[in-house]
């Protein structure tokens, strides 16, 4: 028990040791090699493109990949007795993907999944949102290269009105590729 209790001790304070001698270079200098004067340019500071926001009826394309519209939104009234979520507002995502070429580079899948219900969102207050147990009748499927697939996601927020949804997805090539829809709903 003491040498369990020893080890606990011993690790907790390599950690601690390689956290504190590992947080303090945030910002490095590289050497660009013609008068060595060197960049102190961070991670955070490197400038991106401008990221494009999509709105209902919109279109995002991968190229070589796939499409995804986010065809109409409703508001939901009912509600689900057995959730434990009690949100303000639900919403119903309406939603078309195509495959125009994805295929999984690591032959997991059979085609495209996309499934809007298990990405961020994000309400009115800048609060997240969640899935929530709606009545969903087009569910996502794995869809070959030149397929469409029409689906559903429903979401429960905490504060009404309009919102985002966060899209995260890995291509063929196992690239992350990221794109953001707003919402515009009534309150």
């Amino acid at each position: 028990m003491k040498k369990r209790i020893a080890a606990i001790l011993f690790g907790s304070a390599l950690a601690l040791t390689l956290c504190a001698c590992g947080g303090g270079d945030a910002g490095t200098t590289t050497d660009t090699g013609d008068n060595g004067a060197g960049d102190t340019t961070q991670a955070a500071d490197v400038a991106k493109d401008e990221e494009t926001v999509y709105k209902i009826g919109d279109t995002w394309t991968v190229d070589g990949q796939w499409t995804l519209t986010i065809d109409s939104v409703e508001t939901i009234s009912d509600r689900n007795e057995f959730s434990d979520k009690n949100p303000t507002a639900v919403y119903m995502v309406n939603y078309t993907y195509t495959n125009t070429g994805y295929e999984d580079a690591m032959g997991m899948m059979n085609g495209l999944y996309l499934d809007l219900s298990s990405m961020r969102v994000v309400d009115s207050s800048s609060n997240m949102g969640y899935t929530y147990p709606g009545n969903i009748v087009d569910n996502p499927q794995e869809t070959p290269v030149g397929a469409t697939c029409k689906a559903q996601a429903c979401f429960g927020v905490d504060n009404a009105g309009t919102f985002k949804i966060i899209v995260d997805q890995y291509d063929g090539n196992s690239k992350e590729q990221s794109a953001t829809f707003q919402i515009d709903v009534d309150a």
